[in-house]
Parts: structure tokens; sequence; C-alpha cells
């Protein structure tokens, strides 16, 4: 029997990775014969790199840059070929995230720029990646994505009409921007972005205002940001016919997704339902007999996530599923899937811990013991 499993984590203390080594643990002791495909993804946006490279192979390339207040900085990518195409994933989150920017000062916050990421997005297209994907998570970045435009060639220009240095921060003082180098060297990539942010570009509730009230920017300073991320928009507007606050994700990470938009770039709020899709994974699915899934809750937040849209490619293919979570509180309308059983985990008392567990911390213990049972019996079951 061949089956597939994919996991995310149960719970804070039994990670996506615990679940896949009681699945294995349980059908290398069963005596039946089993081919056994782990998808290594755990629903985790900054863990798609890693998975990507173990599923799909390619080459990792370690680049240097300038980080978003000039220091040097060094972060891996992603070269493989999706769909035909060689392609680069690039994670911004090690660019710039929250923690980072805990040790800048408020100055160095206000005047930091996405330079570097346009620094990153330039080698990976000397690398002849034809599609970039980049993976916005939360961030230390307020710029609005021009620091990456310069970077990539384009000039920006304050309020005077006189061209911004490199180094500063463009937001603060924007007047205009000509995009044409950057156009001519994109011209034959096409870019993407995976973000689970909502936001638009400007405005009160814009990405760009939460980044930096989230990085504990002065009032004035985030007032002052906003104001030129509304120039931005017209200015866009007026030259693209495109409107960033109209595209649902162009506020994520303070702008840069917005300001990749204006070069054709694809925003994608469902970044897992885009991985399955690349992936061909529906495909890959019909090849397997059964196909056993973890998550921690079935609930509202549920249905963005990994296992959900498995789940969803599995009973497209009629494929016999079983779903083992914690809880469910999402009703069954909104998972219509004949082929796919929803387990709620029981809580076991007094049964012997596998070998294996012995090291595990007392709190994990009665989560992963009771996964390992519920997996025996629906072995069983899947047999019969």
């Amino acid at each position: 029997m061949r089956i597939l499993i994919a996991n995310q984590a149960l719970a804070a203390n039994v990670s996506g990775a615990d679940c896949g080594q009681v699945l294995q643990e349980v059908l290398q002791q069963d005596h039946r014969d089993h081919e056994v495909t782990s998808l290594p993804f755990n629903g985790e946006l900054n863990q798609v790199i890693a998975g990507m490279h173990e599923w799909n192979d390619g080459e990792l390339v370690d680049f240097t840059f300038y980080g978003p207040t000039w220091g040097s900085a060094q972060t891996t990518y992603l070269l493989t070929v999706l769909q035909d195409e060689t392609t680069a994933l690039i994670d911004t989150t090690s660019f710039s995230n929250p923690v980072l920017s805990q040790t800048y000062q408020n100055h160095d916050l206000f005047h930091a720029t996405s330079y570097g990421l346009g620094q990153l997005i330039l080698d990976a297209v000397t690398n002849e990646a034809k599609e970039i994907v980049l993976i916005l998570g939360e961030t230390g970045m307020i710029d609005g994505g021009l620091g990456m435009l310069q970077a990539l060639g384009a000039v920006i220009s304050d309020e005077s009409g006189d061209p911004i240095p490199v180094g500063e921060n463009p937001l603060i003082n924007f007047g205009s921007i000509n995009l044409a180098k950057t156009s001519e060297l994109l011209a034959k990539v096409h870019l993407t972005v995976l973000t689970k942010e909502t936001t638009n570009y400007s405005g009160h509730d814009g990405g760009i205002v939460k980044a930096g009230k989230q990085l504990g920017l002065l009032s004035e300073q985030v007032v002052r940001l906003d104001v030129r991320a509304g120039a931005v928009n017209r200015t866009l507007r007026t030259l693209f016919s495109v409107d960033l606050n109209e595209t649902v994700g162009t506020g994520a990470a303070g702008g840069v997704a917005g300001a990749l938009s204006c070069l054709g770039a694809t925003i994608e709020t469902d970044p897992f339902a885009w991985l399955i899709r690349v992936l061909d994974l529906d495909r890959i699915m019909s090849g397997f007999d059964a196909a056993l899934l973890t998550a921690g809750a079935v609930n509202d937040d549920f249905v963005d996530s990994l296992i959900y849209h498995l789940a969803e490619q599995c009973a497209l293919v009629q494929l016999p599923t079983v779903l083992m979570t914690l809880s469910r509180s999402l009703p069954a309308a909104r998972t219509p899937w004949p082929t796919v059983s929803l387990l709620v985990l029981p809580t076991l008392i007094g049964m012997q811990v596998p070998q294996s567990f012995t090291e595990a911390d007392p709190g994990q213990v009665e989560v992963r013991q009771s996964l390992s049972f519920t997996t025996q019996e629906v072995l069983k079951l899947l047999h019969d």
C-alpha cells in the first residue's frame, strides 16, 4: 500500500516533525508492506524553502547583501525548477523581521531601506531565474519597497525633483519615480509574492502604518510615511493605472508587495494553495492508496492551511484519507469531502508509552501516545 503522510503541528510542543515521527514508527512496526512518502512541509511559510529543497531538489545559493541599516548580511535562497522554469525562492524574513529590528534605534528604523532585498532579486536574475517567488512574513521594513526598486534600477526623486540617493529611506521624501530601467531588467521575469497579509499599501489600516506601529515608530513618523505612501499610490495609478489599495496584500512586508505588484507581480494570499498547484500534487496524489494527515485544530483558521488544501485535493482525486486533529469546530458543510475522515484524537490514560517517547517532554507524551494508538487503528481499517 502506498501511503502519503503530511503533518502540521498538533500542539505547541508537538510539531509536525513529531507527528511524522510517530506515524513513521507505527508504519514501520506494522507487519504489512507499506511504501511511505512524507511531504516535507509543515504548514509554516518560513519552512517552505527547506521543504521545497528536500522535495524538489535545486541549488541553495548563499548571498551577501546590505541589510536595512547597511550592515553586511547573508542569506540563502533556493534555485530550483518549477513547472519547467528556473525559479528562485527567497524568504524575506531573513532580510528583515521585527526580531532583527529590535536592536535598531528609532532613527535607524525610520531611515531603514529594502535596498538589500532588491540586491537579492538582482542576484536571482543574474542566475537566470525566470520566476522569482518572494515569501513575505512579518517585517522590519517600512519604506514601501522603494529601496528595493532603487536596487533594481528605479530612479526615485524627492518632492523638489532631485534624485534620492541610495542609502536613505526613499519613502520619507518621495516625489516621483521612473521605472524604465527596472521594467527593462525584469521584462522576462515573473514575480510572485507569497503572504498571509491582507492589508493594503496605504491608509490608516495599511501595511506600512501597521509595520511602523509594530516597530514602535513615533506617531509623526508613521503619519509621514503614510502620507508619502499615498503619494506613491497616486503616482503609480497615473503611470500604470494600478491602484495599490484595490489589490489585497499590497501592504505585506511594509509595502514591498505593492512595489512588486507595479512590476506585474502576482500576490498570492493563500500560499499553500499556490504550493500545491506548482508541485502538481493533485496528479501525484492519484498514485497513492491512502493519506494520513495531522493538524492541531479544524477551525476557521484551518481553511488557509496546508493540510486543508491537501485534504481538499485528496477528496478531488477520491483518495481515502484520514485527518487526525485535537479539536474540531468547523462545520461539516465547510469540509464536504466524502473520502476524508476527520478524527478527533481521544484522551488516553494508562497506556504503555512507546520506547521512542521516553525522551519526550511529559506534555508531549499523551498527544503522541493518542496519535500512535489512533494510527494503529486506522491502519486496520485501511487494510480491511
